[in-house]
C-alpha cells in the first residue's frame, strides 16, 4: 500500500498540518499541528476525519448655574422643573433630586439636570427550577438624577421559572423521571423509540411516546469533523428521554468555536418549544446540557462559560478545556494512554472548576474512541456519560448509586458529588 501525504498551512497556531490516512491526530502545539487522521470509520482508531483534538448611567451631574435674581427683587420661587422625582420599578428605586431655587418668574433661574436612565435590569431567577420557582435577581437600581432632572427609571428584575414539576425521582419532585434505571451502569439503549428531524445547527433526536417534560443536551465532535460522526450519541440519549442535538461544525473550528456552536444549537432548540408544527412543541423543560470530543470536549467548558445555565457538561478526551469560570456541574471521560488529550491535560481544567465534578479514567484507550457510547472501556464512556446526565440535567437521584458505581476498567475521582 501506498502513503501519500501532503502539507497545506492551517491557522496562525501552526506552521504545518500534515494529513495522512489514520492515526491522526487533533491537538496542534505551539510550533506545529500533529498528524491528523482522515481515514477509517467512526468507532475505529483510524475513525472519520480524525478527530479534534451598566451599571446605570449616572445622570448629568453638572451643577446648574446659581439663579440670577433682579436687585432689590422679592424671594425667588421654586423652579417648577426642578421638582423632586422619584422613580420606582419593581425592585430599583431612583434617586430623589432637591429643587433649585429660582429669582423672580421671569428671570433666569437654575438649570434642570438631565433625567437619568434608569439601572439595568437585574438578570432572573435560573429558569430551569421549578418547585421552588427559581431565585430572582434584584433589578437594577434607578438612575441618579441631577439636580433639577427627572427622575431616572428603575431597572426591574426577571422573576425565576414558575413551572411546577410532581417528579417521584428526588425528594422535593423538582426532577423528571424517565423509565426505570438499570441495576448497573449501561450503553445500551434505553426503553423509548427515538426519531429526529434537521435544525440549522444540527439534527435533533427525541424519544418518542413521551409527552414530556423533557431535557435536552448537545453535542459537539473534533477537530476535522463536522457533526455526522458523533450520530450514535443521538438515539443513544434519546432513547433514555433525553433530547439531543448532534451539532454541526466546521471542520477547522478550534474549542472556544465548537463551545458557541454547542450554545447556538441550544438556543435553537429552544424555539422549538413555541412552534407548533414542531414534534416538541411544549415539551421542552427548558433545561440543557452540553457534551463534545476532543475539541469538542474542551468546547464544552466555553459553552458553560457563555451560558452558566446550563445544566451539565460532558468532555470525552476533551482538548483544550478551560473552566476558569465554569459553575455548571463537569464530567470528563478520558484515558491516559491517549497521547492526544490524556487526562493528565484536564487536570487544570478539574481543578478550577467550582461546581460538582468528575473524572473517569479509562486505561488503554487512544484518542479516537469516543465517536459511539460503546466505545471506550467497552462501553463506560456511554454508561457514565448518561448517569451524569440523569442526575444532574433530569436530577433523578435514582441514578446517582450508578454514577458513583466503580468502573469495571477505570477509576474514579469526584468533588461535590453527594
Amino acid at each position: 500500500m501506498r502513503v501519500y501525504f501532503f502539507t497545506v498551512p492551517v491557522l496562525a497556531l501552526a506552521s504545518s498540518l500534515t494529513v495522512g490516512c489514520g492515526g491522526g491526530s487533533d491537538s496542534p502545539s505551539s510550533a506545529s499541528l500533529p498528524n491528523l487522521g482522515l481515514g477509517g470509520l467512526p468507532g475505529v482508531d483510524t475513525s472519520t476525519g480524525g478527530s479534534s483534538p451598566s451599571t446605570a448611567p449616572t445622570g448629568d451631574t453638572t451643577t446648574p448655574p446659581p439663579a440670577t435674581t433682579s436687585t432689590g427683587g422679592t424671594s425667588g420661587v421654586t423652579n417648577p422643573f426642578g421638582g423632586a422625582g422619584a422613580g420606582t420599578g419593581p425592585f430599583g428605586t431612583g434617586a430623589t433630586t432637591s429643587s433649585s431655587t429660582g429669582g423672580l418668574p421671569g428671570i433666569v433661574t437654575g438649570t434642570g439636570g438631565s433625567s437619568d436612565t434608569g439601572g439595568t435590569s437585574g438578570t432572573g431567577g435560573d429558569t430551569s427550577s421549578s418547585s421552588a420557582g427559581g431565585s430572582t435577581s434584584s433589578g437594577g437600581a434607578g438612575g441618579s438624577t441631577s439636580i433639577g432632572g427627572a427622575s431616572g427609571s428603575a431597572g426591574a428584575g426577571t422573576g425565576g421559572d414558575t413551572t411546577m414539576l410532581h417528579g417521584t425521582c428526588c425528594s422535593d419532585g423538582n426532577c423528571l423521571c424517565h423509565g426505570d434505571p438499570p441495576s448497573m451502569p449501561t450503553s445500551m439503549n434505553g426503553p423509548y423509540k427515538t426519531a429526529s428531524f434537521p435544525m440549522t445547527t444540527g439534527t435533533v433526536y427525541y424519544p418518542t411516546g413521551v409527552d414530556g417534560p423533557l431535557a435536552a443536551v448537545s453535542i459537539c465532535p473534533g477537530f476535522l469533523n463536522t457533526g455526522p460522526e458523533m450520530t450514535s450519541w443521538g438515539p443513544f440519549y434519546a432513547s433514555w428521554g433525553i433530547v439531543c442535538v448532534v451539532t454541526n461544525t466546521g471542520a477547522l473550528d478550534l474549542p472556544q468555536t465548537r463551545g458557541t456552536e454547542l450554545v447556538n444549537a441550544i438556543n435553537e432548540l429552544k424555539k422549538q418549544n413555541t412552534t407548533s408544527s414542531s414534534p416538541l412543541n411544549g415539551k421542552l423543560v427548558g433545561w440543557y446540557g452540553t457534551s463534545g470530543y476532543s475539541m469538542g470536549g474542551g468546547g464544552t467548558t466555553f459553552a458553560s462559560e457563555a451560558d452558566p445555565t446550563m445544566k451539565t457538561s460532558v468532555g470525552l478526551a476533551a482538548w483544550g478545556p478551560d473552566g476558569t469560570t465554569d459553575k455548571v456541574p463537569t464530567l470528563f471521560i478520558c484515558s491516559d494512554a491517549d497521547t492526544v488529550a490524556s487526562c493528565t491535560g484536564t487536570n487544570a481544567s478539574y481543578a478550577v472548576i467550582n461546581a460538582p465534578k468528575m473524572i473517569l479514567d479509562i486505561p488503554g484507550e487512544s484518542h479516537f474512541n469516543w465517536f459511539s457510547p460503546t466505545d471506550a472501556g467497552f462501553g463506560e464512556s456511554g454508561a457514565y456519560a448518561l448517569a451524569f446526565q440523569k442526575v444532574f440535567l433530569e436530577k433523578d437521584t435514582r441514578w446517582l448509586p450508578i454514577l458513583k458505581t466503580k468502573p469495571a476498567t477505570g477509576t474514579t475521582q469526584m468533588s461535590m458529588i453527594q
